[in-house]
């Protein structure tokens, strides 16, 4: 069994998460249209998936859903209101694992408990209607060696990002910082600070010019904290494993 929780970063909002014992997990696919999306995992991705994670309804994290489904039988993990598009889609009702905020689920050996995100999520039909997906959501993933990650989702910074600190102890956090559509790196820096877990990987930057926001403004923001901001590229990876002995947070001393 390999140590530790191995996350690839394939552009924009989508990641690749590797558990100690195998499984696979891909949170928000877009790949065909994201111009930041690594050609050389294009036919690699889709060799094993255990879970289908989605934040939101936006095109951007979603674009690539039906063609990933169409060669994977991995469940989906989404807030419950997304289900009927997600059927609509032509996904099995047996295969959506909708729930909702403060709920946990486990698929493929992780619990994944739902957070809230402070965003929007909706999908446009082929008549040009806007389709109202739900609450956007992030998640707490807890792994079977204990290591506990946290995506927020496309959101910008909200004072319960304490709270879900206080509760799971991440060993990583993974936040937008391109700013417009999401935070970028001073509100990042001050989530970060909130939800106080030693490292933090930045994520929907770069993919456009509009996502303005860079991993070097967010390190300039943190300087003063102990906070290891890791900067992957598209298609890079970094290996996270549960602190021998996670200390009190500072605020509950």
């Amino acid at each position: 069994m390999a140590e530790g929780v191995t996350i690839t970063w394939l552009g924009h909002g989508t990641f690749l998460f590797e558990a100690p014992n195998g499984e696979r997990i891909l949170m928000d696919p877009w790949i065909e249209s994201n111009p930041k999306f690594p050609a050389s995992w294009k036919d690699k991705l889709l060799e094993r998936l255990d879970a289908i994670v989605l934040t939101h309804g936006h095109f951007d994290h979603v674009g690539d859903l039906s063609a990933v489904m169409r060669q994977s039988s991995a469940p989906v993990l989404s807030i419950f209101d997304m289900v009927p598009w997600l059927r609509k889609q032509g996904i099995a009702e047996d295969r959506c694992m909708g729930f909702n905020l403060g709920g946990t689920v486990e698929a493929a050996g992780v619990k994944f408990t739902m957070t809230p995100a402070m965003h929007s999520s909706s999908h446009t039909d082929d008549a040009g209607n806007i389709v109202y997906l739900g609450q956007p959501v992030g998640y707490v993933m807890e792994f079977g060696d204990g290591t506990v990650v946290y995506h927020s989702g496309d959101t910008c910074v909200f004072g319960d990002m304490r709270i879900i600190g206080e509760l799971y102890r991440p060993d990583v956090a993974i936040l937008p910082i391109g700013g417009w559509f999401t935070m970028g790196p001073r509100q990042a820096a001050y989530a970060a600070r909130l939800i106080g877990a030693p490292r933090v990987i930045p994520e929907h930057w770069g993919t456009f010019p509009i996502l303005a926001g860079t991993p070097s403004e967010l390190q300039l923001e943190l300087t003063a904290q102990t906070i290891e901001v890791i900067a992957l590229e598209p298609g890079g990876s970094t290996t996270v494993a549960r602190a021998a002995e996670v200390q009190p947070r500072k605020s509950e001393s």
